[in-house]
Order: structure tokens, then C-alpha cells, then sequence
């Protein structure tokens, strides 16, 4: 009973203090430090001390809970965009942001006039847009998940043209 107690308090400490990062690193950024973590701490102290186990098998829990934030959406968490910003998530139609506006929901894919292209940003995946209007992603695992595993990032005419969701036409026409 004691060493459930260690590990659900260690899993829900871990997982607020890799929470309190998330307005910079994407889920599974959070998720791979804290796994990390808590393998080097059960890896180096299991053997000697029965309370570092748990502690670390609880960093281990909570950062696992970090890919919940996955099912969120992806994000736009900076825009210093010197222009409007058009984007769409999952369940909603166009919209524009201002500079400096952010949105507080998951985005899908988004665009500015001059991009000539969308931005399709995939699940628990985040992006700045700079003021040179170049689009960065934040830093972590982001741009390896979104654009290796989950096919997204910049895309053209062609890309937009083969969607079934006229949405992403109506972002593109923003684009140009």
C-alpha cells in the first residue's frame, strides 16, 4: 500500500511539474524528458533504495500522462506575424488572428497571405510564427513527429488540391 501511495504521488507531482512546461514543449517532448528521467532514477538507485523504485516508476507514470495533451490538437503558441493569420482546427471553420494573437484551442493547419502554401500541423505538435513571418516549430520532438511520422509542415497547391476538406482550399486562398 505504502509504495502505491510513493508512486501515484510521484506520478501526479511529475506530471504537474512537466505540465508546467507545456506553453513551450509539445506533449511528446514532456513525455520523453520525464521517461528519461525516471528510467535514470530507477536505473541508478533501484537497487539500493526500494523508495527511489517507486519514485521513479511515478516520474515514468506521470510523464506517459503527457500524451493525453496529444488528443488536444496541435498548437499555435507564439504569433508574431506581421500579417493576418488564417487557421482552422478540427471542428471549426476559418478565422483570423491578429498580431500577437494566439489561439486557445488545437489548431489543424494555417496560413498567411505570401506563404503561397498551408501549414498543416498535426496532434500535440506546436509552432511559432516569427516576425519575419518564417514558421518554426517549438523546440522538442515537434518537427520530427509532424513532418517524418505524421505528414505535415508546409504543403502546396497540388497537397491542397488532393483534400477532400474544402477548408484547407480556403486556407490556401488565403495564402496567395
Amino acid at each position: 500500500m505504502k509504495n502505491k501511495t510513493i508512486t501515484a504521488i510521484s506520478a501526479g507531482i511529475s506530471y504537474s511539474m512537466l505540465k508546467l512546461t507545456e506553453p513551450s514543449l509539445d506533449p511528446y517532448t514532456r513525455c520523453t524528458v520525464g521517461l528519461a528521467v525516471g528510467y535514470a532514477i530507477v536505473l541508478k538507485h533501484a537497487d539500493e533504495n526500494t523508495l527511489a523504485l517507486f519514485l521513479g516508476i511515478g516520474v515514468m507514470i506521470g510523464s506517459l500522462l503527457q500524451l493525453i495533451n496529444v488528443a488536444n490538437g496541435g498548437r499555435l503558441i507564439k504569433n508574431q506575424c506581421n500579417l493576418p493569420v488564417y487557421i482552422f482546427g478540427e471542428n471549426s471553420g476559418l478565422s483570423a488572428l491578429e498580431y500577437g494573437q494566439v489561439p486557445s484551442g488545437n489548431v489543424d493547419g494555417f496560413s498567411f497571405k505570401g506563404l503561397n502554401g498551408v501549414f498543416k500541423l498535426s496532434d500535440g505538435v506546436y509552432a511559432n510564427i516569427n516576425t519575419n513571418n518564417s514558421i518554426k516549430y517549438a523546440p522538442g520532438l515537434g518537427r520530427f513527429i509532424n513532418q517524418s511520422l505524421r505528414s505535415g509542415g508546409y504543403k502546396t497547391k497540388q497537397w491542397v488540391d488532393q483534400q477532400t476538406d474544402l477548408r484547407w482550399k480556403e486556407l490556401y486562398e488565403r495564402s496567395i
